[in-house]
């Protein structure tokens, strides 16, 4: 706890913090083991870490000290997407900069309660960095489940370079609402854990990089955090912290009948970042990419002229673990889906199917109002409409009729009435004609042209006998 609050101008004053820092690198040989270097030459990055708290924020700095300090040229923006309002400032990492996590809670290594995909989870995670431009900026990662409106633009930062010194200082000021913990006072607990890079360019030049807990560079392990109490002050007691209200699940309602025995693609939230092998409706589909969507199958869906809640698949996009937004225009009224699986768990089947709406199906959407979109029915969902759902769609040139792969599994009574090629594929008695088809079975009338191209064979055959036998006799 502190008394005055430290000033954000990217400059630690001697006591600004408290007398010492709470840990520096690699002095700190009491706390050496929790500090991991990733692809680091020894010499390369050292500093020191201050924090502090008081009533409404808070507080901490990191001063670097290293010869290197390469920021992030701003030419580089937009490369591949943008993650964030800041456009492609979460490549940052290649350059020099700073990342951290703060986790809600207390976190325990070998429990997963955090880190609920694998590369966003219950907790914030953001960036700041100096441009080549000297510009500072900021990027985030991941938002705390019930904090999806948190912005790291609403806490100040200041980053500073001193060439002089060979220092670069993060300093960041957090107001606890917009922090994402749980709660904050005296005897308060949250996780925390950050990374520190000094080089010239990850990829290509130099790699300079060192984390303390080992929980951001070599993947997201929000778990494995350092437990961080609030100590200091005992008359600021245990607050709870403001959240983002929780998503209102109604009970289970009644479905249209059109849904009963369609394909169905259930709904687990609105607007809120992917987790694994779960299905989320989002309002604004512009955002798409900022919902940790890299590996999910989504779905930009269009409203359909004069049909309350149905929408159109205008196009379909499946991550490839890059960051992605729609090819489309965005146009007021449309929505979209994002639907995550491994493949292996709860969710596979429901991934499947959306992989295999093709554009222009119709789906209803039921159990979800857009107008107050924190609030759906348990088995919200969205529903095929005509049976347009699986199945690539094929054409026989032949015919000109349209055929699907579940037609092919029709029952007898159905495929009596398909085309030529699909009754080639039933037994005789199968492909028997109704009442109303005095036609032959195919392999009668196959037998039939057989033997008329014997008779005319034969006649050909005698006609060529007899010219032979009249020319002789002429000679």
């Amino acid at each position: 706890y502190i008394k005055k609050a430290p000033e954000v101008n990217g400059k630690v004053d001697n006591g600004e913090y408290g007398t010492v820092p709470v840990h520096s690198y690699p002095d700190s040989k009491e706390q050496f083991d929790d500090f991991t270097n990733f692809e680091y030459e020894e010499g390369d990055v050292e500093f020191d870490f201050y924090a502090a708290w008081d009533e409404e924020n808070l507080y901490m700095a990191w001063v670097v000290n290293t010869e290197i300090h390469a920021g992030m040229p701003e030419q580089d923006f937009n490369k591949d997407g943008a993650w964030n309002v800041e456009g492609d400032s979460n490549y940052m990492w290649e350059y020099s900069c700073l990342q951290f996590m703060i986790i809600p809670g207390a976190p325990k290594d070998g429990e997963t309660t955090y880190q609920t995909s694998e590369w966003a989870g219950d907790y914030l995670e953001v960036g700041l960095a100096l441009t080549a431009e000297n510009n500072a900026i900021r990027a985030w990662w991941s938002k705390p489940t019930l904090s999806q409106s948190l912005d790291v633009n609403d806490w100040d930062a200041a980053i500073v370079r001193d060439d002089a010194k060979k220092t670069t200082t993060y300093e960041v000021r957090i107001p606890w609402n917009k922090s994402g913990v749980d709660a904050f006072g005296n005897g308060a607990q949250f996780g925390l854990t950050y990374a520190v890079a000094a080089q010239e360019n990850y990829t290509t030049v130099k790699k300079g990089m060192i984390e303390w807990q080992d929980a951001i560079l070599s993947g997201k392990k929000a778990d494995k955090a350092a437990v961080i109490t609030l100590t200091g002050n005992k008359d600021v007691g245990i607050q709870e912290n403001s959240k983002d209200a929780p998503t209102e699940t109604k009970t289970e309602g009644t479905l249209p009948e059109a849904a009963k025995d369609a394909v169905q693609i259930g709904i687990d939230g609105v607007n809120v970042a992917i987790s694994g092998e779960k299905a989320y409706l989002y309002t604004d589909p512009s955002v798409i990419g900022e919902n940790n969507n890299t590996w999910a199958t989504s779905i930009l869906l269009k409203p359909v002229d004069g049909e309350e809640g149905v929408y159109e698949v205008a196009e379909t996009k499946t991550g490839s673990g890059a960051t992605f937004s729609f090819d489309s225009e965005i146009e007021d009224g449309m929505i979209a889906i994002s639907v995550h699986s491994d493949g292996q768990g709860v969710g596979k089947d429901r991934s499947e199917a959306a992989k295999a709406l093709g554009v222009g199906t119709k789906l209803g959407l039921f159990g979800v109002d857009l107008e107050k979109a924190d609030t759906l029915y348990s088995n919200a969902m969205l529903y095929v409409i005509g049976g347009e759902s699986t199945g690539d769609t094929s054409t026989d040139e032949s015919t000109g009729d349209t055929s699907t792969e579940e037609s092919s599994e029709a029952s007898t009574e159905e495929s009596n009435e398909a085309s030529v090629e699909e009754s080639n594929a039933t037994s005789t008695e199968e492909s028997t004609a109704t009442s109303e088809d005095t036609s032959a079975p195919v392999v009668e009338e196959e037998g039939s042209l057989l033997w008329l191209w014997i008779v005319i064979g034969v006649v050909v055959v005698a006609g060529v006998v007899v010219a032979v036998i009249v020319l002789k006799k002429k000679n």
